[in-house]
């Protein structure tokens, strides 16, 4: 009763904003840079979007003192991804409690935690019975590489489920969908996702630490997710250096024009990405 199975966590933040924001009334509040989805669905809406801006300096951490001074009377969702995307920044439980606590009664929290068995926090879905305006957000894509069979779900308060339960489209989830879950969440399968996450985890300390060498690499921040971010001389000569050789980055442009968001592969991988860097930095 305090969990919907969604067609990806993409959907269940389209029900939340469609329940709780009125088209041109409410609006959405979130820190940027963040996961663009949320942005999106609430324009799909109507809904207006308040961002407020992280800092690179201060590597993107969350203050949550912002947050509650950008709230206002039709502040009715909060978007909080932890470890965010694309920044892999964490928000300290403390301050999500301080943010709960604030507005208790008056917007739903919704903690994202897609990348949350990459970092060192701890899932907050055992706050749910404590705190009604929190809803938490899980995905199959991630840390079970599961992303191509669109399977997410949001857990909350029970009134709140039934809620987006009521205008979620009927069938949502096909018996094939189904039936690859069922093998995903299977206990064999559980232990060689946790075995990976772990891999990727020390992949990731490896990856960031020789990047973090070369020259036309100003700063790699801090990350608790399957990527980190860092910040380079010339982005587009980088990323054009590396599709010209099959290594596939992420560039977003905007606030982030000089960052490449890196994911952490295979150790195969990985060695890949180092080789085809190292040629860059020789050019």
């Amino acid at each position: 009763d305090q969990i919907l199975v969604t067609r990806g966590s993409s959907e269940a933040i389209d029900l939340i904003i469609r329940t709780f924001c009125r088209s041109g009334e409410d609006h959405i509040l979130t820190p940027t840079p963040a996961f663009s989805m949320y942005r999106h669905y609430a324009i799909i809406q109507g809904a207006g979007v308040v961002e407020v801006q992280t800092l690179a300096e201060r590597d993107f951490a969350i203050d949550v003192d912002v947050l509650l001074a950008a709230c206002g009377a039709h502040t009715k969702v909060i978007f909080v991804c932890s470890p965010n995307n694309p920044t892999g920044t964490p928000l300290p439980r403390a301050d999500l409690l301080r943010l709960l606590d604030q507005r208790r009664s008056q917007s739903a929290v919704v903690v994202d935690e897609a990348y949350i068995e990459f970092g060192d926090e701890q899932s907050v879905i055992e706050l749910l019975n404590s705190y009604p305006n929190l809803l938490v957000l899980r995905t199959l894509s991630k840390a079970l590489g599961f992303a191509g069979v669109r399977c997410g779900a949001v857990a909350g308060a029970q009134e709140i489920i039934a809620l987006l339960s009521a205008i979620q489209a009927p069938y949502a989830l096909a018996t094939p969908v189904v039936e690859c879950v069922e093998d995903a969440l299977d206990d064999d399968q559980l232990i060689i996702a946790a075995n990976a996450v772990k891999q990727v985890i020390a992949e990731r300390s490896r990856l960031m630490s020789a990047i973090s060498n070369y020259d036309f690499v100003s700063k790699v921040w801090p990350s608790e997710a399957n990527f980190f971010l860092i910040r380079v001389d010339d982005a587009v000569a980088m990323m054009n250096h590396c599709k010209a050789h099959k290594v596939l980055l992420r560039h977003f442009g905007g606030e982030l024009a000089d960052c490449i968001r890196i994911t952490v592969g295979s150790q195969s991988d990985n060695d890949t990405l180092l080789s085809v860097l190292n040629r860059f930095a020789k050019d």
